[in-house]
């Protein structure tokens, strides 16, 4: 898992992180489509394959909404703390569909990837904001995190397009730049 290349070589470089990060953004572009929320986006649901592609997995807590945005399946909700916005904290907070809310997670696992420390609680990001990062990491990956990690849901990117904005990324270029990465 990227977990465990975090606890087996510490951060990974900027490059690297933005590489893992574009291919996790492509799935959940993917499953938005479906209208379906991953819910447990985290470096330990993503493994890593034979050719070193990110592969997100454990899809036990996602769920399933109607073309209205309702939820449509009754699979518990579960928190993974630091990865976990404060709406899946709450009753009914991710009763409607929101892209925004895998978007909390995935800018979390960015922020675990580039500074090999797990995030703060979401409760803490509300209150306290996010620590400083190391100055290695460039304003613009630095910008995309703590907006993809904003405490409220309507303050986030609402889309993996909008995130990927954030990076100077066109999503018809994504696969474009991830073969720059590799």
């Amino acid at each position: 898992t990227l977990n465990s290349l975090v606890k087996q070589n510490g951060a990974m470089s900027e490059e690297e992180a933005t590489k893992y990060v574009l291919q996790i953004a492509d799935a959940l572009d993917y499953i938005h489509k479906q209208q379906m929320n991953h819910l447990d986006v985290k470096p330990g649901n993503v493994l890593l394959n034979n050719k070193g592609e990110a592969v997100l997995i454990d899809f036990g807590l996602s769920k399933c909404y109607d073309a209205d945005g309702e939820q449509t399946s009754s699979t518990p909700v579960g928190i993974s703390v630091g990865y976990a916005p404060l709406e899946q904290s709450r009753v009914g907070g991710v009763g409607t569909f929101s892209p925004a809310t895998d978007i909390y997670s995935l800018g979390a696992t960015f922020y675990k990837l580039v500074t090999g420390q797990t995030p703060p609680e979401a409760s803490e990001v509300l209150d306290e904001g996010l620590p400083d990062m190391p100055n290695s990491i460039s304003e613009k990956v630095q910008h995309a995190i703590t907006q993809a990690m904003e405490a409220r849901k309507k303050k986030r990117p609402q889309s993996i397009a909008e995130f990927l904005a954030l990076l100077n990324i066109a999503f018809d270029d994504i696969k474009h730049v991830q073969e720059e990465f590799t």
